[in-house]
């Protein structure tokens, strides 16, 4: 058996229109996306979102770490307690291979074998992750040793599903490439768009490595869905709608393993419709994470936002230090001009050199603006604690608990 049909056509082998015409609405809904605010604060975000992207295709694992845990993480900051500095650094690996898929993929195909076993060797080398390469066996408790980039040697399972036999994943994987590779060559995004996530699927169904599939196949998709040409892909990511709805994740997941049910059902040994239930599926969660971004990214309404947080801190309800005086003018000004020199921010405040030097140099060490040198112009970043405030939702919110209050911690508060 193999894993045809590569996407959901029809008899004549052909897209479905309407199927096409709502991803066609997907891909300009993505691109109005980078017209809203400067490139400076795009690319900060785009930052933010690479830690709720590792965040949450670790989440649907079971295994999430919060984001401000993950930014401690990215500046050495390890937990005392071993699960927990074992899930950071599951996490900076994970964040660590999304940006060399960013910076790789106009140069490869994210279908070829060598670029997916080049993303899971990737992921499975870096420091730390040596404690997730013993696989234990589930029906003998033997511990295997997994190899990074390395195909699977022996057959398994996950639940009910019975993943085709090793002996036959080299071909499995020519095959996903050359079909993939060559329906990438058509030139409309949006036919891309459909081709990408049903590749989805079939990546997971052929189960190429001993594990950490489910995360590879993200980031692969990840990888795909930047390749596909899809403008604005980045200022959203698809597996926090995943993890958001992780129950139908999975058992689309599952449904789509159906063999063909009858002549009608499509070309190929797995079942076509059940393939088009997947993609459907998949395009309502692509087009309700575009949808959130486009709401939050607004510029009015961002700036509100960051005027309310730093009002909230000021009053030591939120738990983080008071701001300096100057601070939201800082914030506001950056947010709509991007990258400014720090000497243009005296009379952004209003204050004299000295007062506003100290200003910025508060807000460096706090980490919510930043600079290349010394003296150089600064931007404007969005660090964990006040992102989960600014992009209500997009990640776990932090608050202190009362007893904490005058001691200055941020702890996490479970989503409701």
């Amino acid at each position: 058996m193999t894993f045809t049909p590569i996407a959901p056509l029809n008899l004549r082998g052909e897209l479905d229109d309407d199927l096409l015409q709502w991803s066609e609405r997907i891909c300009m809904k993505s691109a109005i996306l980078l017209g809203g605010l400067n490139n400076d604060v795009l690319d900060e975000i785009k930052e933010l979102l690479r830690i709720t992207n590792s965040y949450y295709s670790n989440r649907i694992e079971s295994d999430g770490t919060h984001p401000v845990d993950i930014e401690k993480a990215m500046k050495q900051e390890f937990s005392e307690e071993e699960n927990s500095s074992k899930l950071q650094k599951l996490s900076i690996a994970h964040i660590h291979t999304q940006r060399k898929i960013e910076n790789l993929i106009s140069n490869t195909s994210p279908f070829d074998s060598d670029f997916i076993r080049f993303v899971h060797r990737e992921m499975y080398t870096q420091d730390g992750m040596e404690k997730f390469l013993k696989i234990s066996h589930s029906d003998t408790n033997e511990i295997v040793e997994m190899v990074p980039g390395e195909y699977r040697t022996r057959d398994v399972s996950v639940g009910r599903y019975i993943a085709p036999p090793s002996e036959e994943l080299s071909g499995l994987m020519m095959e996903y490439s050359d079909h993939y590779q060559r329906a990438f060559k058509q030139t409309s995004v949006a036919k891309k768009l459909l081709y990408v996530l049903a590749s989805h699927h079939r990546l997971v169904w052929i189960h190429p490595f001993l594990d950490g599939n489910g995360r590879v196949s993200r980031l692969v998709l990840d990888g795909a869905l930047i390749g596909s040409g899809l403008s604005g892909y980045g200022l959203w990511n698809i597996s926090r709608g995943l993890a958001r709805s992780v129950d139908d994740y999975k058992s689309y997941l599952k449904h789509a393993d159906m063999i063909k049910q009858g002549s009608y059902d499509g070309k190929g040994d797995l079942s076509t419709a059940a393939l088009k239930e997947f993609v459907k599926y998949m395009l309502e969660v692509a087009e309700d994470q575009v949808d959130y971004m486009g709401g939050l990214l607004k510029t009015d309404g961002l700036a509100d936002r960051i005027d309310q947080y730093v009002t909230f801190a000021n009053t030591g309800v939120i738990g983080v230090e008071s701001f300096p005086k100057g601070s939201i003018q800082i914030f506001k000004h950056l947010l709509v001009h991007g990258e400014s020199s720090r000497g243009a921010m005296a009379q952004v405040i209003g204050a004299s050199d000295r007062t506003t030097t100290n200003v910025i140099q508060e807000l460096l060490r706090r980490d919510f603006i930043a600079s290349p040198s010394p003296k150089g112009a600064i931007r404007l970043r969005f660090p964990a604690h006040m992102a989960s405030f600014v992009f209500p939702e997009l990640m776990p919110i932090v608050t202190l608990h009362a007893k904490d209050m005058s001691k200055k911690k941020s702890v996490g508060r479970p989503k409701k």
